[in-house]
């Protein structure tokens, strides 16, 4: 019995510091990936490391060269850049890992029922991809409530005289993130060797954005074609304008749908709550097992649906 604690123990240790280590380097400013290649060019140099970093490396490293190259992989690098997470494929994948051990085995320690611990394990499972998700979904409404902004500063920037570049140049000077930092990034990577539209295209699969993907479209074709790129991009402006102006009045609109379903999701959840509170053992009848079990689980799944189906119809593109 000792030695199973002390197994169960180690693995719990060993999941909640992975995902430690892993939350730690979600929260990292943006500056640190530069920071990160900086040492690593020092590491290849001969630069000491402690060992728990190098036995770190050596295991991150180990699953990036397992899984590179494969499809999923590529699309778990692209929604982390979407979501401007500093963590590489194999430190995401990890921490997933170490997060549905600890879920299985927390379930196991505190409740001692299979169900419950595999229910914690897929929990634990999704947590980071929602987490994930909702980054990128700020922040993609962030930068698109910049794009006016952009436009303007590339207009002014190419009526006063700069070229293209420096008018790219201009723009991630002057705006704050997230689309400051990814015109400076265009223009990092124009420095280091790409073509103006690779960079541009790059950023475009960074932000998954149809109005900037329109703009870089326009920027694109007066690239090779030639033409009065500032003219392009005013009326660009004017109509991108018009669609957010658009869609903010079907925010308003929208809004009370859009909390009735928070307060019908939440509703049930704090009216259990509270008669677990009253009367405990009368409410734990509904989670032992058996055919009463079910109960909860298909109220639990019918209101997911009918909040996922109350935001799908209140979600009206422009």
């Amino acid at each position: 019995m000792s030695l199973a604690y002390v197994i169960v123990g180690a693995l719990v240790s060993l999941a909640v510091g992975v995902a430690l280590f892993g939350f730690r380097q979600a929260m990292q400013p943006s500056g640190e990936l530069e920071r990160r290649i900086e040492a690593w060019v020092q590491s290849e140099a001969g630069t000491d490391a402690s060992p728990q970093t190098a036995k770190r490396k050596r295991l991150v490293g180990a699953v990036d060269e397992q899984i590179a190259g494969r499809d999923f992989a590529r699309q778990i690098s692209t929604d982390l850049a979407r979501a401007d997470l500093a963590l590489t494929v194999g430190e995401y994948l990890l921490m997933r890992g170490a997060l549905v051990v600890a879920g299985l085995v927390l379930g196991t320690l505190l409740y001692h029922d299979i169900f419950i611990s595999v229910m914690l394990g897929v929990l634990c499972y999704f947590l980071p991809l929602i987490y994930v998700r909702q980054r990128q979904a700020r922040r993609l409404r962030e930068f698109n409530g910049q794009l006016p902004d952009v436009l303007d500063h590339l207009v002014g920037s190419l009526r006063s005289g700069y070229g293209l570049l420096q008018a790219v140049e201009w723009v991630g000077k002057r705006l704050p993130n997230p689309a400051g930092m990814e015109f400076d990034r265009v223009v990092r990577e124009v420095q280091l060797g790409r073509s103006l539209p690779e960079a541009m295209d790059s950023m475009v699969r960074r932000i998954n954005s149809d109005d900037l993907a329109l703009i870089v479209t326009a920027i694109k074709i007066q690239y090779e074609a030639g033409g009065s790129l500032a003219d392009i991009l005013e009326t660009t402006a004017h109509t991108i304008r018009e669609r957010v102006r658009i869609q903010r009045e079907i925010m308003v609109l929208t809004s009370q749908q859009r909390y009735s379903a928070y307060v019908l999701i939440l509703l049930p959840i704090g009216l259990g709550i509270f008669l677990f509170l009253i009367n405990p053992e009368y409410e734990s009848q509904l989670f032992t097992p058996g055919p009463t079990l079910c109960i909860p689980i298909a109220a639990a799944i019918m209101m997911i649906l009918g909040f996922f189906a109350m935001r799908r119809i209140v979600d009206i593109k422009v």
